[in-house]
């Protein structure tokens, strides 16, 4: 790359190999060249993942993911880019700036006391684990957990422990150990008596649950009471905040759901720690928890990195209810949000911003806990999951049992709660069926809740900013109290060719460009009628930085405030993109901007496609199976290959008639 991205990353892609990397996740075989297996991101039965070690990359001809080894390892271990940069770095033997030997002692002592807690806190976790498996004292919660239902194997996965009853057992065993007070006290270990009357152990005659980050390192603790504990001491205690342990930011049973999320691309939340531990020794196990707290908005963070369609299933008392309603709201704000064009009555378009996510709640059986619906076996927890409600019916349901419906108050209550809830609904026959929904619940004239629908409608387009960059009709619009100005006339102009002798890939280029005039060229479609997309930047740190241009013309921030929160590496290679781009002179007016864009985005398009095409008919010829028409053997793991090679022949049509491409199968038409 000549010096354009940062020397940190290329350096990893340089000393790791792309095969190895994801063959310690996906059993790959060797198919020519490269390599195959079953797809991690989603389920399959015959194998579409493909692994180029040419160009360092991945891409499923099944779903569509594609990258290269940061993209991979933030997908399949749900982190963000500086954690993949790190583990990634270790692997490979880089030391980045931070572990550089120049590294400030401060910046060194934190970074030794949070190993050497890390260490304190598998001692404790070994230490509770063989007092579960051995201690006399542990009788009563071996008998619990039994009574509970739950296996040795669940035991054992999850790494339940019992906490002796009395003040400070663990205390002195990790003394013994060569751990300092100070050091358990920081840990959330042990407590401080008043009046500097020495420690206790944190927790005493509980069973112990360990939580666990993602890449499954102990973190904290929690621990329930056993039967004849005093009243006034809580069921269930957590680890208090430490320098490793951060609720807000943790969810439990994520290290042994993150797969199967992926997998199934679904995220099932619950409340408690036996609802995870019983949804997975019955073979759910895309189910996690928050810990003693609201879903907050770093949960939803670490969860839309794996999937996003989210499933809420707490409990039916009022505190789930309130819990889930909360839930819902910070789901919202915690996803992004998307543009979509939403035709219009009279035939024109008009621009809305939808949810990128698929929100629903499980609505649980009266007295009964995730837990229980899961011990019955069978089908039932995969059916309720299955069944679960769209967040609109979900709404309906909840008015509907905290109103009366009988009284003029209840029923304007309902209708200032719903239509919100109905104005959200973009698609217009949904829409419709709520509207009629809500006439009959509160028994109200269907006319007068359009009218109240309108008026919200129109509220909401004067308080919202345009999303959609690009020139709107000018005709106003009945559906929306939004006006669109119009825009100058400008003369067409030649489109501005990319330089071929220019030192960055022609992805680098185009984001690149994009820094500059992000506001003016995100919605301008290719030949095939889609605008730039991540899926058009195989290299991660450029799918980064463009995700946070969407965000920026979205007005979810400024480009100043997210670049203070980058990675220094993506903020290192963001500066090389805008120094090339502003060495280039300025485009004049805005149509050669958009025209300029639409250039380099096919330019880029069909290279990618090309390249596409080459691998796919590559590994095809290597397969040595027959076209579907000759209902050869083999067929099934075969058909996504013939499939995405008819359909990017098809694209590449688009761009410009293809003189040489030859659509090639063993019959040698």
């Amino acid at each position: 790359m000549n010096g354009y991205v940062p020397n940190y990353i290329e350096e990893i892609k340089r000393r790791l190999s792309i095969v190895d990397v994801v063959g310690q996740k996906v059993s790959l075989k060797k198919s020519g060249r490269n390599f195959k297996g079953l797809c991690p991101f989603h389920a399959e039965k015959s194998g579409s993942f493909y692994v180029w070690p040419d160009s360092e990359s991945y891409f499923c001809f099944g779903c569509k993911e594609s990258g290269d080894i940061f993209n991979f390892m933030m997908k399949t271990e749900g982190l963000n880019f500086g954690e993949a940069l790190e583990q990634l770095a270790g692997r490979a033997g880089v030391q980045l700036p931070e572990r550089q030997a120049g590294e400030d002692s401060e910046a060194a002592r934190r970074r030794e006391e949070t190993e050497r807690l890390g260490e304190a806190m598998n001692a404790a976790a070994t230490y509770y684990q063989n007092l579960l498996r051995k201690s006399n004292e542990a009788a009563a919660a071996r008998d619990y957990l039994k009574e509970r239902g739950v296996t040795e194997a669940s035991i054992e996965s999850f790494g339940l422990g019992y906490a002796l009853d009395g003040w400070d057992h663990l205390q002195k065993y990790l003394n013994s150990r060569g751990f300092k007070n100070e050091e358990l006290l920081t840990a959330g270990l042990i407590g401080e008596r008043e009046n500097g009357g020495g420690y206790y152990d944190r927790f005493r005659g509980r069973v112990i649950f360990p939580i666990r980050d993602r890449q499954g390192k102990v973190i904290a603790f929690g621990g329930r009471v056993l039967s004849g504990a005093p009243k006034d001491v809580p069921k269930y205690l957590n680890s208090p905040q430490t320098p490793l342990f951060d609720k807000s930011n943790t969810l439990y049973g994520l290290d042994l759901a993150k797969e199967a999320i992926r997998r199934t691309d679904r995220a099932v939340i619950v409340e408690g720690y036996l609802d995870v531990l019983t949804c997975h020794q019955y073979g759910h196990s895309n189910v996690v928890a928050a810990l003693g707290t609201a879903l907050g908005e770093k949960h939803i963070a670490i969860l839309k990195k794996l999937t996003k369609r989210i499933v809420m299933a707490l409990d039916a008392d009022t505190a789930g209810q309130m819990a889930t309603l909360k839930g819902i709201e910070v789901l919202k704000q915690g996803f992004d949000t998307m543009t979509v064009a939403v035709p219009t009555a009279r035939g024109l378009i008009r621009f809305e911003q939808q949810l990128d996510a698929d929100v629903r709640i499980a609505t649980l059986p009266a007295g009964k806990d995730p837990d229980d619906v899961a011990k019955e076996g069978g089908s039932k927890w995969r059916d309720l999951i299955d069944r679960a409600m769209p967040v609109v019916d979900y709404y309906f349901s909840s008015v509907a049992a905290s109103v009366d419906l009988n009284t003029a108050r209840g029923k304007s209550e309902a209708v200032e709660k719903l239509i919100p809830a109905i104005l959200e609904v973009h698609d217009r026959i949904q829409r419709e069926h709520y509207l009629q929904k809500l006439a009959r619940l509160a028994k109200v004239d269907g006319g007068l809740l359009r009218g109240e629908l309108n008026r919200a409608a129109k509220a909401d387009a004067q308080n919202r900013l345009r999303p959609h960059p690009a020139p709107l009709p000018t005709t106003p619009d009945p559906d929306t109290a939004a006006s669109v100005e119009p825009l100058e006339e400008i003369q067409p102009a030649k489109p501005v060719p990319v330089k071929p002798d220019q030192p960055l890939e022609l992805e680098d280029m185009l984001l690149a460009f994009l820094l500059r005039y992000y506001s003016d060229a995100l919605s301008i479609p290719a030949a095939d009628g889609e605008p730039v997309g991540a899926s058009d930047f195989i290299r991660s740190e450029n799918r980064l930085v463009f995700e946070v241009l969407q965000k920026v013309n979205a007005g979810q921030g400024s480009l100043d405030e997210f670049e203070e929160n980058l990675n220094p590496e993506l903020a290192a290679h963001l500066e090389r993109l805008r120094s090339y781009i502003q060495a280039e002179p300025e485009i004049p007016d805005l149509l050669s901007v958009q025209e300029t864009l639409r250039f380099q985005l096919n330019r880029l398009r069909e290279v990618n496609l090309r390249r596409l095409y080459e691998q796919g008919t590559q590994a095809l010829e290597e397969s040595e199976v027959t076209s579907p028409d000759d209902g050869g053997v083999d067929l099934a793991d075969s058909d996504h290959l013939w499939v995405m090679i008819s359909a990017v022949t098809d694209q590449l049509k688009l761009y410009y008639p293809p003189k040489s491409m030859v659509f090639k199968d063993s019959r040698d038409r």
